[in-house]
């Protein structure tokens, strides 16, 4: 197991085998642990555990300040005493955290949008939706994961004015950190 950006050993991850088992005809409908474990200095890890009637089996990998991992494994994968060889790439997390403030002197009318632009997949909570902050006393703050050491870019429209003002910019987040963002409309 590496880190994603640098390819080093991820040390000391979280690792659970989860099964899905079928019991007397009976499919129990949640997953029970199989078998946990943690990385070593170069990113390896084994678990034993005993081979039951499973269904479906997955591996959860987990870390502070690192996204999660969940791998699928097909059942027809396990063989007695051979190893399954697992590549998996750890991301770190970064937080987003964006303040909009209303500065002096601010208008019932006053009226600001921003939404991101980046595109990160299932490895960010950010979303492409729409943030619209109206009236004149917004202290506000939008706060976010995106995997880390990337740019955020974003677009905000001030809509206070008679023509709109858009601003199309980025921020770099940086791995295992808060950025902070502070637009003043």
């Amino acid at each position: 197991m590496s880190e994603q950006s640098t390819n080093l050993p991820c040390i000391g991850f979280e690792i659970e085998l989860q099964e899905q088992i079928l019991e007397n005809g009976v499919l129990n409908g949640f997953f029970e642990t199989a078998g946990e474990t943690t990385t070593d200095e170069s990113g390896f890890f084994s678990i034993s555990f005993p081979r039951k009637n499973a269904l479906e089996y997955k591996l959860e990998v987990t870390s502070d300040g690192w996204f999660a991992i969940v791998e699928n494994i097909d059942p027809e994968d396990f063989t007695p005493d051979i190893p399954i060889h697992l590549d998996l790439e750890a991301t770190p997390k970064a937080q987003l955290k964006i303040k909009i403030i209303n500065s002096f002197p601010s208008y019932k009318n006053d009226k600001v949008r921003i939404r991101m632009l980046g595109d990160f997949g299932q490895l960010t909570d950010c979303g492409n939706d729409w943030f619209v902050f109206e009236g004149p006393n917004v202290n506000d703050e939008i706060n976010c994961s995106l995997p880390g050491d990337n740019w955020m870019p974003y677009l905000f429209i001030n809509q206070s004015y008679e023509d709109d003002v858009e601003v199309v910019d980025s921020v770099f987040c940086e791995a295992f950190e808060t950025t902070v963002l502070e637009l003043n409309y």
